[in-house]
C-alpha cells in the first residue's frame, strides 16, 4: 500500500506538514472505500480521482506541483511494480 511517505521528497521541497495531509488523506480514505463499496469500480474511481487532481490543479493555478507530485507518484508506483514483476523489464 502507497504512504504518503512515499512522497517524502514533496514535503521537503514545499515545506508542507505531514499531519495536514494526513487528516486529509484519513477523510479521502474513507470516501473512497464508501465510494468502492457502492459502486465496485476501481479503474472509474481512479479515473475521476486523476480527473479532481487535474481540476483542481488548474483552479488554483498549481500545475507545476501537481506535475511534480503525479511524477514522484508515478515513480513510485512503477518502482514497486518492477519490484513485484520480479525486476524483469517488460
Amino acid at each position: 500500500m502507497k504512504s504518503i511517505l512515499d512522497l517524502k521528497a514533496e514535503f521537503k521541497k514545499r515545506d508542507l506538514k505531514l499531519n495536514e495531509c494526513i487528516e486529509s488523506i484519513e477523510e479521502l480514505n474513507d470516501f473512497m472505500t464508501v465510494d468502492l463499496l457502492k459502486r465496485g469500480n476501481v479503474d472509474g474511481s481512479l479515473v475521476a480521482l486523476v480527473s479532481i487532481v487535474m481540476n483542481v490543479a488548474s483552479w488554483y493555478n498549481k500545475k507545476q506541483f501537481t506535475i511534480d507530485l503525479l511524477s514522484s507518484a508515478l515513480a513510485t508506483i512503477e518502482s514497486e511494480k518492477f519490484r513485484e514483476d520480479g525486476s524483469k523489464l517488460n
